[in-house]
This record gives structure tokens, C-alpha cells and sequence, in this order.
């Protein structure tokens, strides 16, 4: 007899709280308008492709880095470590597709020819993005020292 009251309770509860529910209506997502102040992180719609520049730790020496992204999505990155003196001595060129994720404000590179290299960009604003880049050997990096400003 107790189990009887026990599931007719639940049966109760249940259908107690599934019509409480049932009018509810979602929360309006609509984000179309985006309102961005100076010094405030990039919105997604905003972004746009374009070349940009800096001189980032590598290792023990540094290295200058360009980045062209083409309207296209393809891009093209160059690389040059310099010596203790600051010049160029060995550069590497690569490249590849990007594409960039509005949710996490970052922009994710896809090599042609490298399969143990992750490099992805967060977006600071609309003048600077971040270099966030990993391999076997290094597995992420990050900080204002890696920032790339558009040219």
C-alpha cells in the first residue's frame, strides 16, 4: 500500500512541475546589435582579415612574426628567428586556412604541411591579436609578449 502513495506522490510532483514548465518560453538571443566601446574585446562581427605583425619569445632567442589572413580564409604566416644581435637568421614560411569562431573570439589556424602544430589567435580588438602556439614540444603559449598589432 505504501508504494501505491509513494508513485502516486512522484506521478503527482512530476506533472506538478512538467506544466510549471511548459510555458515557459526561452530567453531572446538575438545579438545582431552589437555596441563595442574603445579598449573593449572585439565583437564577431567586426573582425576582419588583414596582416599583422610583432616580435614574440622563441625559445631562447626571438622571433619576428607576420601574418596575412586573406578575405579568402587562406592565410600566410612567416616567421623569422632572430640572432643575439636581432637579425633574421632562419625564417619559415607557412600556410594554410583560418577561420575564426565567434563564441570564443579566436581565430584557429589549419596548416598545409604541418600535423604537429596547433596555433590559434584570440582577438584582443580590432588592432591586436594574441598568438597562442603549440607543438609536441611546446604545448601552448600565451601572454601580452605574443601580441601581433595589424598593419
Amino acid at each position: 500500500m505504501k508504494k501505491v502513495i509513494i508513485c502516486a506522490a512522484v506521478f503527482v510532483a512530476t506533472t506538478a512541475i512538467i506544466s510549471c514548465n511548459s510555458g515557459t518560453q526561452p530567453a531572446n538571443t538575438d545579438s545582431s546589435t552589437t555596441v563595442t566601446t574603445p579598449g573593449e574585446p572585439v565583437a564577431a562581427a567586426v573582425f576582419a582579415a588583414g596582416s599583422f605583425k610583432g616580435t614574440i619569445p622563441g625559445g631562447a632567442a626571438k622571433r619576428d612574426v607576420t601574418i596575412t589572413l586573406n578575405a579568402d580564409s587562406t592565410f600566410n604566416m612567416t616567421e623569422a628567428y632572430l640572432s643575439k644581435d636581432g637579425k633574421p637568421e632562419h625564417e619559415m614560411k607557412t600556410d594554410g586556412k583560418w577561420k575564426f569562431n565567434g563564441d570564443t573570439k579566436e581565430v584557429y589556424l589549419e596548416y598545409k604541411n604541418l600535423a604537429d602544430r596547433g596555433t590559434t589567435f584570440s582577438v584582443v580588438d580590432d588592432k591586436t591579436i594574441q598568438m597562442h602556439d603549440g607543438s609536441m614540444q611546446t604545448p601552448s603559449t600565451s601572454g601580452a609578449e605574443y601580441n601581433l598589432t595589424r598593419q
